[in-house]
């Protein structure tokens, strides 16, 4: 029984009553789905907005009946931290808009899939492409020019003499003769070179010790949800009364 204010049952119970007896409202729970896992019997509402949990921001709306049912769950028995059920709506939500943003990126990190044993992921990628052109003009030119001279002499007794003051001989024959060269030669060429070339290499894999690095993973992970639970309390009573009452007792040798 509620010793302050209103337990957040009897809440729900004004709210989302019929108009005769707002008692008359029963409590639905099911089975909620999120990303693959479901979660256990959760509290649900016909709405959430007349509760003050319909218009805070949240990264996927999808998830808002399942954050709603924890929170319902976690102070289902717990008294408001307010006198009148308008001033509590008005305070959880301010509250829930005040934090929200800050989990929502805390949730989104949450969702990046990635291999806590890998520390390296390294891709390069190169391109390399070589163009070249050459280009050759040449002349050559060649002057020759060869003579040569031979004489051939026969000779038998007696001689004659062959000519003015030449030799003594039978006979005697002079061959002379001349070549001369001359040439040019021209050369142009020319040659294009186009070259393309790609390089692709990927590493991957862990440095360090395994243990540490799945002992770092394993301290990164968070229970956002009750993080979320625990950031709200203050809109709700933090005196709890669990309804016992305490007597003075006479001691067997009088009072004390």
């Amino acid at each position: 029984m509620p010793t302050y204010t209103l337990e957040l049952n009897q809440v729900i119970e004004s709210i989302y009553g019929t108009d005769e007896d707002p008692s008359v409202y029963e409590q639905a729970y099911d089975a909620v789905t999120f990303d693959g896992i479901t979660y256990g019997k959760l509290p649900v509402l016909p709405e959430y907005t007349s509760l003050g949990l319909g218009t805070y921001p949240l990264f996927d709306e999808n998830y808002r009946k399942v954050l709603n049912g924890k929170i319902i769950d976690e102070y289902y028995n717990r008294e408001i931290g307010t006198e009148t059920i308008d001033n509590f709506l008005l305070n959880i939500r301010k509250k829930m808009d005040q934090i929200m943003p800050y989990y929502n990126q805390l949730y989104e990190t949450q969702r990046i899939n990635f291999d806590p044993m890998k520390t390296m992921d390294i891709l390069s990628v190169g391109n390399n492409t070589m163009e070249g052109t050459e280009k050759v003009d040449g002349t050559t030119t060649t002057n020759a020019k060869t003579t040569s001279g031979a004489r051939v002499i026969g000779s038998d007794f007696p001689q004659t003499m062959l000519a003015g003051d030449a030799d003594y001989a039978t006979n005697g024959t002079d061959s002379n003769s001349g070549v001369e060269v001359d040439s040019d030669v021209v050369q142009d060429s020319g040659s294009t070179s186009n070259t393309k070339g790609n390089s692709d290499s990927h590493v991957t894999g862990y440095q360090g010790n395994a243990s540490n690095l799945l002992m770092q993973y394993r301290a990164s992970l968070l229970n956002i949800d009750t993080m979320i639970l625990a950031d709200i309390e203050t809109c709700f009573m933090l005196l709890l009364n669990n309804g016992d009452e305490y007597f003075a007792r006479e001691s067997l040798y009088g009072w004390w």
